[in-house]
């Protein structure tokens, strides 16, 4: 299956116009979709911890502050697609539609960030989030984390820039698991595109190198040709292994499958993951 549609939130600020110029580029060897992705605040969630002897003044002022913080906030964002589209030579549409070229959108609805974004992200091919900083909106990181693992759908993290030649050299961050697997699967159009693809086998001592022997065959039957490389993490976290390995071999793009330890949001993504999305200097696809 090829990317139709590619998702992208948008919030108002700055990093707006890189980010939809990263998810067209993305999406142009398969003429997808770009849906920018616009969440107005929710006054319930705003008036909420006011519920308690607010006077009718102090309730109006909430919601004026509100409509008018989002009314700024729809601007901005009206000129980062403009900027994008100018840029990029991309035509924006109106309602999504099949094309021989990327397309660009704009949705625009108001609740709850994190639960509108997953929910439109259950019909998307790809998620494009940028890095995740302390610095952004409030509610940005919680929603990454929750389309990530209450979708199901293949998340890409960009990097503040996009580079030359986007998923040209792809490594695969393989540990014979479930979700390893499912991010191959969902990465298989991007594979089919890419020059060199490597898997990346981080272990513990002993090191087996039948351990991608698998991977190596599914991916030959989808006339995908990959390389391997066998690497001992010794003392280091996998994580910090796998991004190394991914610098030194100059990867544009990472693939990784991501794990869920418990139930509790603040800690609902594995180690790997989580040190990956904070310190990759790499573009990451990942899938839960």
């Amino acid at each position: 299956m090829d990317i139709a549609k590619v998702l992208v939130p948008v919030t108002g600020t700055g990093r707006d116009t890189p980010l939809l110029l990263y998810a067209i580029e993305t999406a142009r060897p398969f003429h997808a979709h770009v849906m920018a992705y616009f969440v107005r605040p929710d006054l319930a969630e705003a008036l909420a911890f006011f519920s308690d002897g607010a006077s009718g003044v102090v309730v109006d002022e909430i919601v004026r502050a509100t409509r008018d913080a989002g009314d700024e906030a729809a601007k901005r964002v009206e000129a980062a697609i403009s900027a994008a589209c100018q840029s990029s030579g991309v035509t924006r549409v109106e309602t999504p539609r099949p094309s021989n070229a990327v397309t660009l959108s704009l949705r625009e609805v108001q609740g709850n960030f994190g639960d509108q974004l997953a929910a439109e992200a259950r019909l998307s091919d790809l998620v494009v989030f940028g890095p995740i900083r302390e610095s952004d909106q409030a509610g940005l990181a919680e929603a990454f984390v929750q389309v990530l693992v209450d979708t199901d759908r293949p998340v890409l993290r960009a990097t503040d820039e996009m580079p030359d030649h986007f998923a040209q050299r792809i490594a695969i961050g393989w540990d014979g698991k479930k979700a390893a697997s499912q991010a191959v699967s969902a990465a298989m159009p991007f594979l089919r595109r890419a020059a060199q693809v490597e898997i990346f086998s981080i272990q513990r001592s002993p090191v087996t190198p039948e351990a991608t022997v698998g991977l190596r065959e599914y991916l030959a039957l989808h006339g995908v040709q990959a390389t391997e490389r066998l690497i001992d993490a010794g003392n280091r976290r996998i994580g910090e292994a796998l991004l190394q390995a991914a610098k030194q071999d100059r990867t544009d793009l990472l693939v990784i499958g991501v794990y869920v330890r418990c139930r509790l949001r603040e800690s609902l993504i594995g180690g790997v993951t989580r040190h990956v999305i904070a310190h990759a200097d790499v573009a990451v696809f990942m899938v839960h």
